[in-house]
C-alpha cells in the first residue's frame, strides 16, 4: 500500500472510532486506541488529529485543559463515502475497543469537579452529576479557604459520587 493509502487509512479510522463511539474522545484515549493496536505512533496520531481538524472534519475543544475531539458533520460525510477503504481488523479493533471502553468513558463524562479561584483569595469548587442524556441531575457549589481543601473535594467527588448522591439524595427527601 503507497504512503497516501496508508495516510488516509489511518485518518479514516480516527473518523471511525469518533463516529461509532458517539462522545468526545481525549486525546489521550484517542492515542490509547492507536498505540494498543499499533495502528500508528503518537506522532502521526497527533499529525492527523491536526489535518482532521484542519480540514474541519473533527471538531476540538478543551475541556478542564484536557483537548477532546468530536466528528463534524463533514467527517461524518466523507467517512460514510470511504468507510469501506478501512480494513476489516481494524474496524474491529476500533469496535472492540468501543465496547470495552464506551462505560468507562462515558461515566468519566457523567462526573465534573472543578474549582475556580475567587478574588478573594477563596475557592469556589463545582461538583455535579450528569445523566447519559447529558442533562444535570446534580450540583454542588461551595467555597472553601484553600486551594488544597478545593483539590481534596474535587478527587472525593470523582472517587465517592455515587454514595455523596445518595446521602444528599436520601437527606432532602427524609420526613
Amino acid at each position: 500500500m503507497s504512503d497516501d493509502g496508508k495516510l488516509a487509512e489511518n485518518k479514516l479510522i480516527l473518523l471511525f472510532l469518533l463516529q461509532k463511539m458517539n462522545l468526545s474522545l481525549s486525546n489521550n484515549e484517542i492515542c490509547q486506541f492507536a498505540l494498543e493496536r499499533n495502528i500508528m505512533d503518537y506522532f502521526n496520531v497527533q499529525q492527523y488529529l491536526s489535518e482532521l481538524s484542519d480540514a474541519d472534519f473533527l471538531e476540538s475543544f478543551t475541556d478542564n485543559g484536557t483537548t477532546k475531539y468530536s466528528i463534524t458533520p463533514e467527517g461524518e460525510n466523507v467517512l460514510e463515502f470511504f468507510q469501506n477503504r478501512i480494513p476489516e481488523w481494524m474496524r474491529n479493533a476500533a469496535n472492540e475497543y468501543i465496547l470495552n471502553n464506551k462505560n468507562r468513558i462515558k461515566s468519566e463524562y457523567e462526573t465534573v469537579a472543578n474549582y475556580f479561584p475567587e478574588i478573594n483569595g477563596e475557592y469556589l469548587v463545582k461538583c455535579a452529576v450528569y445523566g447519559i442524556d447529558g442533562q444535570q441531575i446534580m450540583e454542588v457549589d461551595v467555597v472553601v479557604p484553600t486551594k488544597h481543601q478545593a483539590q481534596i473535594i474535587c478527587s472525593n467527588w470523582k472517587k465517592n459520587v455515587n454514595t455523596i448522591y445518595g446521602t444528599i439524595f436520601s437527606s432532602l427527601i427524609k420526613d
